[in-house]
């Protein structure tokens, strides 16, 4: 009710001429305005996105001292919320909405503008936790990775040493059998001299 009051108080000092701004603050021309954000919001509708943030731009760089001019800034950032734009970012949402609460009052989106900030925020907190968390997921991956690397290596050791190993042994033994078929053959010339006839 109170809001209503408010707007009502408003619409009739905007008519009569005195809005009550600080000295200096000069209503903005209405058709101008009226223009621009109806292009804007046309343009947003079409996906124009960019064309739609530099006409309100250009209308607060043209209009500085205008109560609409903090409107614009208001409207840059719902643009700029919006997921549909390819360009969506919340920061140039929080900056738009900054420049919004700068603005001389009366302002007609307050309530609006707070939501959108909050939502800006929320948004900004989770893309900053969502970079963290996928920082921390690709060291994990190196990590998994380098330890894989280490556990292969392991493996590629421990087996060469065993073939190592095995081959060692297989030559111990060959080397042993080798000194068995020399003491056989040396023990069967020692039994044929033995068994031949003495003279």
């Amino acid at each position: 009710m109170r809001r209503r009051g408010r707007l009502a108080l408003v619409t009739l000092l905007t008519a009569l001429g005195c809005a009550g701004r600080p000295a200096g603050v000069h209503p903005a021309p209405s058709r101008a305005w009226t223009a621009t954000l109806a292009y804007a919001k046309d343009a947003a509708a079409a996906g124009r996105y960019e064309n739609a943030d530099s006409a309100l731009l250009a209308f607060g760089s043209r209009h500085p001292n205008a109560g609409e001019a903090g409107e614009s800034e208001f409207w840059r950032a719902l643009f700029a919320l919006d997921p549909r734009n390819e360009h969506h970012s919340a920061s140039a949402a929080i900056e738009a909405l900054t420049a919004y609460s700068a603005a001389p009052e009366p302002r007609a989106h307050e309530v609006e503008a707070g939501v959108l900030r909050r939502t800006a925020d929320a948004l900004l907190a989770l893309s900053e936790a969502t970079a963290q968390a996928a920082s921390e997921a690709d060291s994990a991956r190196t990590q998994a990775d380098s330890a894989r690397t280490l556990a292969d290596s392991a493996r590629f050791a421990r087996a060469s040493r065993e073939r190592g190993e095995v081959q060692r042994l297989r030559d111990s033994l060959d080397k042993v059998v080798g000194e068995l078929t020399e003491t056989n053959q040396e023990l069967d010339r020692i039994k044929k001299r033995l068994a031949a006839p003495k003279p």
